[in-house]
Formats: C-alpha cells, sequence, structure tokens
C-alpha cells in the first residue's frame, strides 16, 4: 500500500541562543583588536609627526646642536643634546666614554662638581681610554676639592696611584664594629667631615666659597694624626650606644623629653626656613661687593697712627724737669729707665708696643685727651712739646714713628665688604620674610597689655 504522504511542515525547531559569556568575550576580543589597531596607527601618526616637529633630529644634527650650545656656553642645553646623541646614535664604547668626558668638562664648567663627577665616571667605566685617563684623574680631584670632600680625595688619589689599592686605601676597611653594624675607615672620614659641616654652617654665610673649604681644610687637619682620629671614634661610639639604650629606655617618650624635642624641632626648622630663604634670595656678585666698597670707601680708611714711648711721673715738677733734661741732650729711654713709674714700660725705655690709632684709645695714658692731640703734631723721633695728665700722673711722650692715614684697596678688605654686605642683605631677607608671614598668618600683637601691666605694678603700694 501506498504511504501517505505528509504534507505538514515538520516542527521548527528553536535555535539555542550562544551562551552569554562567550558572547562577550567574543566581543571583548574584537573591541580589543579595534583599539590595537587604532592604537597602532595614531603611534604611527605620532612618531611621523614628532619625527618632523623637533624631538626626532637625526644624530648627526644632534651632535651639531650639541656642539653649537656647547659653544655658546648654554651648558645644561649642551648637556641635555649629548646626552639624546648618546642615545640615538649607537656609538661604540670607547666613542660614547668620549662624549661622557665631554659632558663631565661642561656640567664641571657650569660649577655643577657633582653631575661632573657622575659623568667622569661614566667615562671611566665604558672604556679607560690612554688619552682620558689622567686627564679624568685631574678634573676629578678638582671636584672633589671644590666640594670640599677631602676624605673622598684622598681616597681618589689612593685609587689612582695604586696598582692593587688595599681597604685601607679605598677606605673598606673596618675601624670598629657595634654589635653586627661595621664602621669602616670611609665610614669615619665621612663623620669626620659632617661635623666639620656642622661646625662651619654657623658661620660659612658670612665666608665665600673658596674660604669655607680653606676653613674646612684647616679643621679636617685637627684629625690628621692617629690619635685625633680615635679620640672622635671613641666619642662617636660613644653617641651612638647611649642613642640607642635611651631608644631602648623610652627616653623619647617622656613628657620632659617630648616637650624639648618639639621646641628643639620648632627650632631648628624655623632656622632652617630663614636659611633656605637667604639662600634664594641673596644672591651676591663680585660686581655687587665692588659698588658697595665704592659707595663706603670712607668706612676702610686706614686712620693715622703712631708708636710712642713716655716716662710716666707722679707730680708736675718732675715731669718738667724731665722735658728739661730732654732739651738738654739727655737721652729718652735712660731716663725712662732711671725715673719712669710705669712698671711694664720702664725696662724697654719706654717703649709702649701696641700702635696707637688718632682719637683712639692710648695704653698705658688712661684718660688723656690732650695725649693723641700732641702725638699727631710731633714729627716722628722728637719729644712732645709738653707734658700729658692721666689718672695714673704726667706723661712725657717721644713720638718714634708715625704713619698718615691710608685707603684700603678693595683686594685688602674683599672678606670684610662681603661679610659686612651680606648681614645688611640678610636683615633686609628676614624683614621682608617676616612682615610676609605676619600677614599670610594674621599676626597681631596686643601692646596694651603690656603697657597696662607696667602701669599695674606702679600703682601697686
Amino acid at each position: 500500500m501506498q504511504e501517505e504522504l505528509n504534507l505538514t511542515l515538520p516542527e521548527r525547531k528553536q535555535r539555542t541562543a550562544p551562551a552569554r559569556g562567550y558572547s562577550g568575550t567574543l566581543l571583548v576580543v574584537v573591541l580589543a583588536l579595534v583599539a590595537i589597531h587604532l592604537t597602532m596607527e595614531i603611534l604611527g601618526h605620532g612618531k611621523d609627526s614628532g619625527h618632523s616637529a623637533n624631538a626626532g633630529l637625526e644624530p648627526n644634527a644632534t651632535k651639531q646642536l650639541a656642539m653649537r650650545l656647547e659653544k655658546q656656553g648654554i651648558h645644561q642645553a649642551a648637556i641635555t643634546a649629548w646626552r639624546e646623541f648618546l642615545d640615538t646614535a649607537g656609538l661604540d664604547a670607547n666613542e660614547a666614554a668620549r662624549i661622557w668626558y665631554r659632558i663631565g668638562k661642561i656640567a664641571q664648567e657650569e660649577g655643577n662638581d657633582g653631575a661632573a663627577l657622575d659623568a667622569f665616571y661614566r667615562s671611566e667605566g665604558l672604556a679607560k681610554l690612554d688619552e682620558l685617563t689622567e686627564e679624568i684623574g685631574r678634573r676629578a680631584e678638582e671636584c672633589l676639592e671644590s666640594m670640599g670632600k677631602y676624605a673622598a680625595l684622598g681616597y681618589e688619589l689612593a685609587q689612582r696611584v695604586g696598582i692593587n689599592p688595599s681597604d685601607k686605601m679605598t677606605g673598606d676597611e673596618i675601624v670598629a664594629e657595634i654589635g653586627p653594624q661595621k664602621i669602616t675607615q670611609a665610614d669615619l672620614e665621612r663623620s669626620i667631615e659632617r661635623r666639620i659641616g656642622q661646625q662651619l654652617a654657623q658661620f660659612a654665610a658670612y665666608l665665600p666659597e673658596d674660604q669655607k673649604n680653606k676653613q674646612k681644610e684647616a679643621l679636617l687637619k685637627q684629625f690628621s694624626t692617629n690619635d685625633q682620629r680615635v679620640q672622635f671614634l671613641n666619642q662617636l661610639i660613644a653617641e651612638e650606644i647611649l642613642y640607642r639604650e635611651a631608644r631602648e629606655r623610652k627616653l623619647a617618650e617622656t613628657p620632659a623629653i617630648r616637650a624639648l624635642l618639639h621646641d628643639l624641632e620648632r627650632s631648628f626648622l624655623a632656622q632652617r626656613m630663614l636659611e633656605s630663604e637667604m639662600k634664594d634670595e641673596i644672591k651676591m656678585t663680585d660686581g655687587d661687593l665692588q659698588n658697595y666698597f665704592a659707595a663706603h670707601t670712607s668706612e676702610f680708611l686706614i686712620p693715622a697712627r703712631a708708636q710712642v714711648s713716655h716716662i710716666l711721673v707722679a707730680t708736675e715738677e718732675h715731669a718738667k724737669t724731665i722735658l728739661d733734661q730732654l732739651q738738654n741732650g739727655e737721652d729718652f729711654a735712660e731716663l725712662a729707665e732711671a725715673q719712669s713709674e710705669d712698671e711694664t714700660t720702664r725696662a724697654a725705655g719706654g717703649t709702649i708696643e701696641p700702635w696707637i690709632d688718632k682719637d683712639g684709645v692710648l695704653p698705658q695714658f688712661g684718660s688723656a685727651p690732650r695725649a693723641s692731640e700732641l702725638i699727631f703734631e710731633t714729627e716722628a723721633g722728637q719729644v712732645c712739646s709738653d707734658y700729658v695728665k692721666s689718672e695714673n700722673g704726667y706723661h712725657v711722650i717721644m713720638v718714634r714713628e708715625r704713619q698718615p692715614s691710608r685707603q684700603e684697596s678693595f683686594d685688602d678688605v674683599r672678606d670684610q665688604v662681603f661679610r659686612t654686605l651680606r648681614s645688611q642683605k640678610e636683615r633686609e631677607v628676614q624683614g621682608n620674610l617676616l612682615t610676609k608671614l605676619r600677614t599670610q598668618y594674621d599676626v597681631v600683637m596686643h601692646h596694651a597689655a603690656f603697657s597696662k601691666n607696667e602701669t599695674e605694678e606702679k600703682v601697686t603700694p
């Protein structure tokens, strides 16, 4: 039998929706690919545009720029250009070492000794070139000396002259141990320099840089012997172990110590704030010093001065007798030894050693207003025409030598001018800063409160 045809449409199967997680992942992947493509496009475009704008100078053009800036004395920009050249030129170690040496020279000329040392040491690290070894050594020593790093300078010299430098020569020799802590020779040297630096900081602002380094070098000589260094090391160790014990006993947590530390911190930071402001605001050139000197020459005038001898007697009659004897040709020194009552000068024939400035203090005379007038009216080698009375007695005076007043030169008083002008500028900076801060922090002084207290004290029975 023929089968009946089934003319009904088969039931449509419901399609299973893809898992939500799979769909989300696919979308993220697609978006990531699009983002990567766009990023590559942007970076490629940026690179091209940057190359055409500024940063993408060809190595040779960067080198020419660096040489041009160096020639014009634009130091920092020249250093930047040379560094860019190093990054892009693909130099071998020898050529890179020569460029780093060149960078060090520029930094040293700029006065940045730290950066110069960094460049010199990088040069040596890349390649030790015979034509640069001696020059780098000399310049490194100059930088360390300019920075006042005398201990480091000593080790630098030791390392350069030693074929196989020992720990003692390089500063790595251990000089003491506190438990696991080891103190090396270099640690000791740094501690000495740091302590000296703290001492110099008290008056360093009033010294030019070269004078500060001379002072530091002189102070370092105090620790040139082993005994002095051992003594300092003992002090350093004592300070460290006492500090550790104080921490162990929690002394810093007691109210009295906390209050003291708070006051010290406040005072210290206030001083450092003032010093920071002065460092930023006070810039003194040699021209400033010369201008100040030219405007204040009268302050640097050495007054007329004289060296004298005297014979001190008790009475006016005796003084007149001495003058008569001198006029008759008797020797001044012999009369002084025989008759002067001044025990300190009699044995020396009446000689007063210090120079006497005009209108200044007259040693051995006490109060004698006419003495200076008579002395500077009398020629050298002559006896004053009259005696002088003081609370000590009567003086007969001989002028041994006289010098007229004279103007000191700028070179003679440069350091004094520096200190004077620095002090003046410090007062100005401090006054301006405090005025600004009083306004900023809304400071109000109630002076009436003090006047009231004084009034109450006066009327209190």
